[in-house]
């Protein structure tokens, strides 16, 4: 049988055509039989782990595949930088092992210490989770010495360097905050605990359920948050419009350059928030793959429903150029800025662990 030489270039175009539907993340990896590592730079229990594992069980349904899942804690302690080390320096960039974390280790004070193996730009994010910015809360009865001198009103905290530990920083210089802190409780259900032990009377979280529970149970009142946004223009969260946006309250004492500079160096990393990323130099076909997955797994409406129960009603999905885009902003701040945080750090001997 013979064919027209444009019968033929018509056959050859269908052929091409239908490789190129074929070439996709999904046909160029498949993770079936395989085992992904997901490194969660948390304790068991925590926030950032419950992502993690939530993200993990619809990570198994939509990479290529459905891969098996297993889960490596770096606890508290330096966990963060131990588990950013990690991924930088030992984990392979073959596509099976990923970080689930948060802005911890983008913080450019933390980056910047000699104990920092990794350089956060060299990451390559898959997506993340932004829950709306932490809110400071007290327990009932305390928030009267806030301004008063006498008795301070305790902060507790992770560590010292938490994003959130600059609004109590600022607030005490700028705002008068009758304030001291205990840094070194290993997550946010130990504070909590503590919270309602007594044992401290202030903290803060991003999370609208936590919130949410001691406002119920009449434990705490809200003091102040973050907001949303960036530089001096943050908003308040949708779920609490009535609670002073902090950089609202700074913007009345007329602050230097510098102080906001450095108030910004510290609480700015905060907007990536939740994040996943791969190895630096992870090939670009696997990269391809776990962004594909990630927008699909956000696209699932179940697992929407799951995340905003468990982590915030206000969460806000990033994707990975967005979080190494906020990466990227966040690292160019500079060493005056960082100094100064550092300066305010010291002052008030807050660990920065």
């Amino acid at each position: 049988m013979r064919y027209s030489k444009f019968s033929t270039i018509a056959v050859l175009s269908v052929m091409a055509a239908a490789l190129s539907v074929n070439i996709g993340p999904s046909a160029a990896q498949n993770y079936e039989g395989k085992t992904v590592q997901m490194v969660i730079a948390s304790n068991a229990g925590g926030g950032t782990d419950r992502i993690g594992r939530l993200f993990g069980l619809y990570l198994e349904k939509y990479l290529p595949g459905r891969p098996n899942m297993v889960y490596r804690n770096f606890a508290a302690g330096g966990g963060k930088v131990r588990a950013a080390n990690f991924l930088a320096l030992q984990a392979k960039a073959d596509g099976f092992t990923l970080m689930q974390t948060d802005s911890s280790v983008v913080l450019p004070s933390n980056v910047r210490r000699k104990v920092a193996k990794y350089d956060p730009r060299k990451f390559i994010p898959i997506g993340g989770f932004n829950a709306g910015g932490s809110v400071i809360f007290a327990r009932k009865g305390t928030t009267e010495r806030l301004t008063k001198s006498g008795k301070p009103v305790i902060v507790g905290a992770i560590s010292g360097s938490r994003s959130w530990q600059a609004m109590t920083v600022w607030g005490k210089e700028y705002l008068g905050w009758n304030l001291r802190w205990i840094p070194g409780y290993k997550g946010t259900r130990s504070l909590m605990k503590a919270l309602r032990q007594g044992e401290i009377d202030m903290m803060a979280t991003a999370s609208s359920k936590r919130i949410n529970r001691l406002l119920k149970d009449g434990v705490i009142e809200l003091i102040a948050q973050e907001g949303v946004g960036g530089g001096q223009q943050f908003k308040a969260r949708a779920s609490y419009p009535g609670v002073p946006v902090f950089p609202a309250l700074l913007k009345k004492k007329n602050l230097p350059q510098l102080a906001w500079d450095g108030y910004n160096s510290w609480i700015g990393p905060s907007q990536v928030d939740k994040w996943l990323t791969l190895p630096p130099k992870t090939p670009k076909a696997h990269v391809d793959a776990y962004r594909a997955a990630f927008k699909n797994v956000t696209s699932d409406k179940k697992f929407i429903k799951l995340l905003k129960k468990q982590f915030s009603k206000d969460t806000v999905i990033m994707s990975g150029e967005e979080i190494a885009a906020v990466i990227d902003r966040v690292q160019g701040v500079s060493d005056k800025a960082i100094a100064f945080s550092r300066t305010l750090r010291k002052k008030f001997d807050i660990s920065s662990r």
